[in-house]
């Protein structure tokens, strides 16, 4: 099945350069993960139902380095407030599955920064809440008033934690995928306030669309498909995906580079297959992707998720080959449900094909190289600072669903299974 979404965004860029003043007074950062990103980009060169075509490739988004930073910058708790009329209110109330994909008109301030009018939808699937609860939100800054940006976005999510009782796992683990030079979200904690009612804090993720492929990729970027479900990548297989960013040579709704990828995936054999699947496959950052799952524990991803493969991005690139992005680590760095197992990848998956071959000595390295940035970022003593500055908005949280001892025991079980996670992998995979 393919479901095709068709977004329309404008290709005017403007950064309003008051909002870094505005979050922030000092300079933003995201330790060794900014700069491992940078010299990626450098070396590599959404939903509207009633749009009539999918957003083109990014060939034209011309993007700042700084763009984003001061709207992720890991060191601000940036606040979020939306004014949102009766009729706007009673469709983000309403769980009728149409209402839920409807667009309302809603005010947007962002520290000093308003929008009179942007649009906002509701989003989730096991994580939908709907007001009163706390929601997940996507908002488009240019939905009604096109060229309207953000430090350089176009576009907002907030994820409403609500399986994340430590409130930090997301943004943890996209952390952990960039340090290790992969394309990933930007990510902080926020604070949402609608029509002044407080709803407590959110993550604040950057949203994968055309400017995070220019961002993350450069030029080369061309299209971006979310992946719900299927990791074989077989023609006719169970693969179902959305169209975020379209190749603007083919027809809307069709995915031919996709589907050149299926073709190749058919093809290929075990004993070779690295080399039969590197035409339309980044296979070293396949494999480095699949290691930082393991790493991270990311149990609702691509290659070890617990309930199938899906909650991932593959972003092609003019040459028709293809990149992982992770989504949705909600339920990374944990074992709650069970302890994630670098040695048993999802049996649907290219990669339990890896396991067969020579494949997984390659795996295996990059599983190293994984472990070996993921000790070098302190995460334990990273964890405790990003906690020791959310813990005050998380007691006080009005909207809050787990209670305090769930939360205060999550957040002792992080900090224990960071400091684990590398010794079970190791043991694990016999390193």
């Amino acid at each position: 099945m393919i479901i095709a979404r068709f977004p329309s965004r404008s290709k005017t860029l403007f950064t309003l350069a008051a909002l870094a003043g505005a979050l922030a007074a000092g300079a933003c950062s995201d330790d060794a993960a900014a700069s491992r990103e940078a010299a990626r980009s450098r070396t590599r060169g959404a939903e509207d139902p009633a749009a009539s075509e999918a957003e083109s490739g990014p060939s034209d988004a011309v993007v700042d380095a700084a763009a984003g930073r001061a709207v992720y910058d890991p060191e601000v708790i940036p606040k979020v407030a939306l004014e949102l009329d009766a009729a706007a209110m009673a469709t983000l109330s309403n769980a009728d599955a149409v209402a839920k994909k409807t667009w309302v008109h809603g005010r947007l301030t962002v520290g000093a920064v308003t929008f009179d009018d942007v649009g906002v939808r509701i989003k989730g699937t096991s994580t939908l809440r709907l007001p009163p609860a706390k929601p997940s939100l996507k908002i488009k800054l240019s939905k009604w008033v096109k060229g309207q940006r953000l430090d350089g976005l176009d576009e907002l999510t907030l994820h409403n934690m609500v399986s994340d009782p430590t409130c930090l796992a997301e943004r943890l683990s996209y952390h952990v995928f960039r340090a290790m030079g992969l394309p990933a979200s930007r990510a902080n904690t926020a604070e949402l306030s609608i029509n002044g009612e407080s709803y407590g804090i959110v993550a604040n993720v950057e949203t994968p669309n055309k400017r995070f492929l220019a961002r993350a990729f450069g030029g080369r970027a061309r299209t971006l498909y979310e992946i719900n479900w299927g990791g074989g990548w077989l023609p006719g297989g169970d693969v179902t995906f959305e169209v975020d960013v379209a190749d603007p040579t083919a027809a809307p709704g069709t995915a031919p580079d996709l589907e050149r990828l299926f073709a190749t995936v058919a093809a290929a054999r075990d004993e070779t297959l690295l080399a039969d699947l590197k035409p339309r496959l980044d296979t070293t950052e396949w494999l480095r992707h699949s290691a930082a799952e393991a790493v991270t524990g990311h149990e609702d991803g691509y290659a070890y998720g617990r309930w199938g493969s899906h909650n991932y991005f593959l972003a092609g690139d003019v040459d028709g080959r293809f990149a992982l992005i992770p989504w949705s680590t909600d339920l990374s760095l944990s074992d709650s449900d069970g302890v994630a197992n670098a040695a048993e990848p999802l049996a649907s998956t290219v990669l339990a094909r890896c396991k067969r071959s020579a494949c997984w000595d390659a795996y295996l390295t990059e599983v190293k190289a994984a472990l070996s940035v993921y000790e070098s970022l302190d995460l334990v003593a990273l964890a405790h600072r990003w906690h020791d500055r959310i813990d005050p908005l998380v007691r006080a949280d009005p909207k809050r669903e787990p209670d305090i001892e769930i939360y205060d025991a999550a957040t002792a079980a992080l900090f224990a299974w960071l400091a684990a996670r590398p010794s079970v992998i190791r043991e694990q995979l016999g390193l």
